[in-house]
C-alpha cells in the first residue's frame, strides 16, 4: 500500500475513535433520561438496600463524575459488573454470548453473500426471464417483511408444523437447532446483496469495455467472470462490512424467538432488567465492530477497484 492508502487509514482510525467515544457519551446520557432505574422491581426494594447497591456500584456519585469514570473505562473495554449476572464482569458475559452470535452470524453472512451473488448475477444475465422476475419478487418481499414476521413465518412452517427442526436449542444435538436461526439472520442480506449485485452487473454489462470484449469473440461467461464480476462485486463490498458487523453481534429478535443463548439474547435481556452495564457494553461493541469492519470493507474496495481514489 502506498502512503496515500496508510494516510487515509490512520485518519479513519482517528475518526473511529472519535465515533466510539460519541457512541459511548451518548449510550450513557440516554441511559439516564430511562424512566425508572436499575432497582426498580416488582417488589420495590427499602431504601437501605437501594443505598448500599447505588454505593456499591457507584451510582452515588454525581452524573458527570459517573460519566467520566464510565469513559475512561470503556477507553479500555472496562464496563464494570453486570447488574443482573451477580458477581459476573460485563465483558465476561459478553464473551460468553458473543462466540455463539458470531458463529451463527459467521455462517448467515457467507451464506448471505454467495446465495446473493449467485442470485443477483443470474438475475441479471436473464434479465426480464422468467427466473429475473422471480428472484426479484422474492428478494422485494425479504426486504419488505420485518425480521421477526420472517422468523415466525420460518418456525411455523419448519418447525411446528413440518417438525423438520427443533424449534428451540437441544443439548444432544448442537447443529440442527441453529439451522433455522440461520436462514432466518441471512434472509434480508441475501436479498439486499442479490439485488445489488443485480443492478451493479446490469450497469456494467452495458460498458463500453464488455461490449468490447464480446466483439472480440470472448465467450460470455469468460467476459463476465473476467471483466464484469470484479467491478460488480464492488458496491456488495461497501455493504457487507456493515451487514457482517451488524449480523455477528447477534439479532435481538431472532435470538429471542429462537431462545438462542447469543449476545442478543443477553442484550434483550438487559433492557428488560434496566441493566445499564450490559445495555451499554453491547452497544459499544456493537459500534466498535461497526468502525472496524466499515475500514475493512473500504479498504477491500480500494483493492478491488484501484482506480478508486481516496480523500
Amino acid at each position: 500500500m502506498n502512503k496515500k492508502m496508510w494516510f487515509y487509514i490512520i485518519k479513519r482510525l482517528l475518526l473511529g475513535i472519535l465515533t466510539y467515544l460519541l457512541v459511548v457519551t451518548v449510550t450513557f446520557w440516554v441511559m439516564q433520561m430511562v424512566p425508572g432505574g436499575p432497582w426498580t422491581r416488582e417488589k420495590a426494594l427499602s431504601e437501605a438496600t437501594i443505598e448500599i447497591l447505588n454505593r456499591k456500584y457507584g451510582l452515588d456519585q454525581p452524573l458527570f463524575i459517573q460519566y467520566i469514570r464510565y469513559l475512561g473505562r470503556a477507553l479500555i473495554f472496562d464496563f464494570g459488573n453486570s447488574f443482573k449476572f451477580k458477581g459476573r464482569e460485563v465483558v465476561d458475559v459478553i464473551k460468553d454470548g458473543f462466540w455463539l452470535s458470531f458463529r451463527l452470524g459467521f455462517i448467515a453472512s457467507l451464506l448471505a453473500l454467495g446465495a446473493g451473488l449467485f442470485l443477483g448475477t443470474y438475475a441479471a444475465t436473464h434479465q426480464n426471464k422468467f427466473f429475473d422476475r422471480a428472484i426479484m419478487v422474492l428478494t422485494t418481499a425479504s426486504v419488505a417483511v420485518p425480521s421477526f414476521v420472517a422468523s415466525l413465518i420460518i418456525l411455523f412452517v419448519f418447525a411446528v408444523n413440518l417438525r423438520w427442526f427443533p424449534a428451540t436449542p437441544v443439548n444432544a444435538d448442537p447443529i440442527t437447532p441453529y439451522i433455522l436461526p440461520i436462514i432466518a439472520e441471512s434472509l434480508y442480506p441475501t436479498a439486499y446483496i442479490t439485488r445489488l449485485t443485480r443492478s451493479s452487473t446490469l450497469d456494467v454489462l452495458g460498458q463500453d469495455y464488455m461490449r468490447t470484449a464480446k466483439s472480440k469473440g470472448v465467450r460470455p461467461s469468460r467476459v463476465l467472470l473476467k471483466h464484469g464480476l470484479r467491478n460488480a462485486v464492488t458496491p456488495v463490498i461497501t455493504y457487507f462490512g456493515p451487514m457482517f458487523a451488524t449480523i455477528i453481534t447477534g439479532s435481538l429478535v431472532i435470538e429471542k424467538i429462537f431462545q438462542i443463548p447469543g449476545i442478543g439474547q443477553h442484550f434483550y435481556s438487559a433492557i428488560t432488567v434496566r441493566d445499564y452495564p450490559m445495555i451499554m457494553g453491547t452497544t459499544c461493541l456493537l459500534a466498535l465492530l461497526l468502525i472496524v469492519f466499515t475500514l475493512l470493507s473500504d479498504i477491500a474496495y480500494k483493492l478491488v477497484n484501484p482506480r478508486v481514489d481516496f480523500d
